[in-house]
């Protein structure tokens, strides 16, 4: 019997399709799922792309690493079925050991899909992110975001940092009166009240919040010892005249000193130039790295969440430390 030999063009594409694994094998898409106009806006969009990085785009409907599709999406929001507590374990599986992410995200894509996609990044050794971004008033121009030191903590009120990676709360308590005139400049937001007396001492912990259309700047003393009931317990009253019975004497009550103020603002107040947020930090950062705590409803958008971070630490400031709160819903 007679067997027919493949035509040479039919042979080099059998040949062909054998060298590359076969017919079934996908390659990675280098086209972005994500378009230019669609990154987050940012006022701190100076840096490079981190060196050999895993790279990660979170769109609306999948996540790909490296090009390559890990993870549908169902309107941008993990499906239940994909979820193990904070983990993703197939993108787990994906990411190797790498220490840095680039990560281009839709600015409308969840917090809480952008937290897990950290979360389980972390957890597989990484460190370092390079968040995409737009340059405010720009079609054309983008950037990166770069967050050295990250770490994810289970709820705001953790303890997020060592006590030598705070700033003093005088540091604040300095700036106190600069951070309410800078926010006073937009006639978007709640700024406040300057206090009648301000607490000294201990440290400072600062937060970035974002809710539904606000977002706040909370800045609140820690670390301070609180005095024992020995020493709360007042001075002794001078002796009177014996027979003379001591007359009252109305004393007044210093004012209580102030441990905390949040600044609130509307979300579009992170994308303005100049914006308030970068005026309120400024007096407080610009000399030294602060760290801050970033918490968001899982709803929040993840654009406005990182335009938050780059407002309030703009270029030109110096990188900060940040701790991701767990996505609340």
């Amino acid at each position: 019997m007679r067997i027919e030999r493949p035509s040479l063009p039919l042979a080099l594409l059998l040949g062909s399709l054998a060298a590359c694994g076969g017919a079934d094998e996908v390659k990675p898409d280098q086209k972005p799922i994500i378009g230019l106009l669609e990154l987050p806006i940012s006022h701190r969009a100076g840096g490079s792309e981190p060196a050999d990085p895993t790279r990660v785009e979170i769109g609306v409907s999948e996540i790909r690493i490296d090009g390559e599709t890990v993870l549908p999406l169902e309107n941008g929001k993990v499906p239940a079925a994909e979820k193990q507590g904070d983990q993703l374990p197939k993108l787990k599986s994906k990411l190797g050991q790498k220490r840095a992410l680039s990560i281009s995200v839709h600015a409308a894509a969840p917090y809480e899909t952008l937290e897990r996609v950290m979360s389980t990044a972390f957890s597989a050794g990484a460190k370092e992110v390079g968040f995409k971004v737009r340059k405010p008033g720009s079609n054309t121009d983008s950037g990166f975001l770069n967050i050295k030191d990250n770490r994810i903590v289970e709820s705001p009120d953790d303890l997020k940092f060592t006590e030598s990676e705070l700033l003093p709360w005088d540091t604040f308590v300095a700036a106190w009166d600069s951070s309410l005139e800078a926010c006073k400049m937009s006639s978007r937001g709640d700024c406040g009240y300057a206090p009648l007396a301000k607490a000294q001492g201990g440290k400072l912990d600062m937060m970035l919040r974002s809710r539904g259309v606000g977002l706040a700047l909370r800045f609140r003393q820690t670390g301070v010892v609180e005095p024992t009931a020995e020493e709360k317990k007042p001075a002794p009253r001078a002796e009177m005249l014996e027979g003379l019975a001591p007359q009252a004497v109305a004393e007044e009550k210093p004012p209580e000193p102030s441990t905390e103020h949040v600044f609130t603002l509307r979300a579009d107040q992170a994308t303005v130039s100049p914006s308030p947020i970068s005026g309120i930090v400024k007096p407080v950062c610009s000399g030294q790295a602060c760290a801050a705590t970033v918490d968001a409803e899982g709803t929040s958008s993840s654009g406005r969440v990182i335009s938050l971070i780059g407002a309030a630490f703009p270029d030109g400031t110096p990188e900060p430390k940040l701790a991701w709160v767990k996505a609340q819903n």
